[in-house]
């Protein structure tokens, strides 16, 4: 953790007493770290905040509140809740560790909106059902269970992380820098009014997630959070049974309790949702050891691993969607491009923001924008904020310094050769910032992914000084 409170791809030695071996994920709240308590001679997950998230009143007041809610989830001892074993503050930044946890998380399984197998989905849902109740009954309520924050392992095990947590997560003051922090696709009627949220929001969520599972796509299409919360607070959501045929008829009304748009319509305990499913006998079943019913899944196999050489910390079917769709307006070098955004950028909204501006044409930029908002889920309304104004602000917010116009598209001819239509942001980005043409010529080389490519490029440096 550096001196300003901030978290970064840099690992820090230590954390409190745990030493940092590696990097597990990052995003707008923070980053979390793989480290390892020496003491237990065990792995564990340390996950830090930024600082800068919990500055003036408002933020003393969320820190309080969120030791608060941090110590009350580290009572949730469950086996489908990945457990807090302590919370700290360096420097005045917080963290708190966790069990290390090695699973995927359920998005991963619900990239390619396939239904899962029945069998699977009642599993995993019955599983984050437990472990609703279980908080519940400790006095603690999620407030946002989706399926990143549903962890399967190998051997079908579900583990729900987060407990405690994503008050913060959600806050509405917590809304800095133009970023919507929290899930809207996921989100309850009371969410979207402002409203107390408690145990059947939860639920309501979970509904959700099992929805998903059963048919590959969530009960409301809404493509951003506006469209979105006006489905949920006046639209039925759609029938799962009419998105997916094979699916029986009797998951219909549960579904539709489980999602009534007031609270009190819905199941008002884990368990009795628990009971409305296993009552429908949808799958197999056998006895436990300890007399519990257990459901049998069919083996679930695992999401293909992240493509080699991902920055770490991202969502790797999101770069490489991004990828796809830049190198059909900049070329093969988008692919670099992305990848070195991703290291820079602080959040999703951020990365699609700084690979619009590199776009030169409105129209393939607002098709970029539209895509990679589909890609979001709609949850990252802040991408809005980038119209066809701001991006091209970005583009020029370098002079073009004392360069003569020829010179400069000298420059962007050479450099297409070996970059494409990009070539021509990248000079006009370049120009302000430096002094001599051939400073110029050394600096684009710097995008050009080989080595005999850019002394090609460099070789072709006009002979004359042309500033």
């Amino acid at each position: 953790m550096s001196a300003s409170g901030e978290t970064s791809v840099t690992l820090p030695p230590r954390i409190g007493r745990y030493r940092v071996t590696g990097l597990l994920g990052r995003g707008a709240m923070g980053v979390v770290y793989l480290g390892y308590d020496a003491a237990i001679d065990r792995p564990v997950a340390i996950k830090t905040i930024h600082r800068r998230l919990l500055q003036g009143e408002e933020g003393v007041e969320w820190l309080a509140r969120f030791r608060r809610e941090v110590r009350a989830a580290g009572r949730c001892l469950h086996p489908n809740i990945v457990t807090v074993f302590e919370y700290g503050e360096e420097e005045n930044a917080p963290y708190i560790v966790m069990e290390y946890v090695q699973g995927r998380e359920l998005r991963d399984y619900l990239k390619e909106r396939k239904p899962l197998p029945l069998a699977n989905a009642v599993a995993v849902v019955i599983q984050v059902l437990r472990a609703l109740g279980h908080a519940h009954a400790s006095g603690v309520v999620h407030r946002d269970i989706k399926p990143g924050n549903i962890i399967l392992l190998a051997d079908g095990q579900v583990k729900v992380t987060d407990f405690g947590i994503a008050r913060l997560e959600t806050g509405i003051g917590l809304t800095q820098n133009g970023m919507l922090v929290g899930t809207p696709s996921y989100m309850a009627p009371e969410q979207f009014r402002g409203e107390n949220t408690d145990q059947r929001t939860d639920l309501y969520a979970a509904a959700m997630v099992f929805f998903e599972l059963l048919t590959g796509v969530r009960p409301f299409d809404g493509r951003g959070a506006s469209e979105l919360m006006y489905q949920v607070l006046n639209e039925p959501p759609r029938r799962a049974t009419a998105l997916n045929p094979r699916l029986p008829l009797e998951l219909d009304a549960v579904l539709e309790r489980a999602l009534a748009k007031a609270p009190q319509d819905r199941f008002q305990e884990a368990k009795a949702f628990i009971a409305a499913l296993e009552g429908l006998k949808l799958v197999e079943r056998e006895a436990g050891a300890d007399a519990s019913t257990v459901i049998q899944p069919v083996p679930l196999q695992a999401p293909a691993p992240p493509p080699p050489n991902m920055p770490p910390g991202w969502d790797p079917v999101l770069l490489a969607q991004a990828e796809q769709w830049l190198v059909e307006v900049l070329g093969p070098m988008a692919k670099i491009l992305v990848r070195r955004t991703a290291l820079q950028a602080g959040s999703p909204v951020e990365l699609v923001q700084q690979l619009m501006a590199t776009i030169p044409g409105e129209q393939d930029r607002l098709l970029f924008g539209r895509r990679m908002r589909a890609a979001l889920g709609g949850a990252m309304t802040g991408l809005g904020a980038v119209t066809s104004a701001s991006v091209m602000s970005s583009q020029m917010s370098g002079s073009l310094g004392s360069f003569e116009q020829t010179a400069l598209e000298t420059a962007r001819r050479d450099l297409a050769v070996y970059l494409g239509p990009i070539a021509k942001v990248l000079v006009k980005q370049t120009a302000g910032k430096v002094q001599t043409i051939q400073e110029l010529y050394q600096r684009l080389a710097e995008h050009i992914p080989t080595a005999p490519d850019r002394a090609a490029f460099l070789k072709r440096v006009p002979k004359e000084n042309l500033v």
